[in-house]
Formats: C-alpha cells, sequence, structure tokens
C-alpha cells in the first residue's frame, strides 16, 4: 500500500494539537518494521514471515505431509 502523505497529514490535523506528533512518529515507526519499501508494498518477508524452526529439514514437504496426515488421522477429543 502506498503511503499517501496528504492523506495522513488530513488525519493528524483532526487530532489534538498535542498529539499529532506522537501520532507521526509511531506511524512512521510501523512503516519501518513492516519493511515497506520506498514504492510503498511490502517485503516477500513481511507477508509471508520468517521462522527459524532450528530444525534444517523442517521445510521438507513430505515430512510436511506426514506431520499433516498423522494430525488428521489421530482422534482429538474435546477438553
Amino acid at each position: 500500500m502506498a503511503v499517501d502523505k496528504q492523506k495522513i497529514e488530513k488525519v493528524l490535523s483532526q487530532l489534538p494539537v498535542e498529539l499529532q506528533q506522537e501520532v507521526l512518529e509511531f506511524a512512521e515507526s510501523l512503516v519501518r518494521k513492516t519493511g515497506t519499501s520506498a514504492n510503498g508494498t511490502s517485503s516477500a518477508r513481511t507477508m509471508f514471515g520468517v521462522w527459524n524452526s532450528g530444525d534444517p529439514h523442517s521445510a521438507d514437504n513430505d515430512r510436511i505431509d506426514a506431520d499433516i496426515a498423522r494430525e488428521l488421522a489421530s482422534p482429538h477429543k474435546a477438553e
């Protein structure tokens, strides 16, 4: 999503003056944290997430399929 500075300024102008700078800084920090690029789009890592399980074989599709099949076949009782 592209950042529209005019829309942001319009929203900020509706806030009490003492909150405008704080809200602006918060919004800018969100943009930095989400990895938004110069063209306003998020990076692939932000969209899909990155997680290291510590297991070098955790992305093995056959193993993932076996894990899913095992869970689907196991009886799950409501607690």
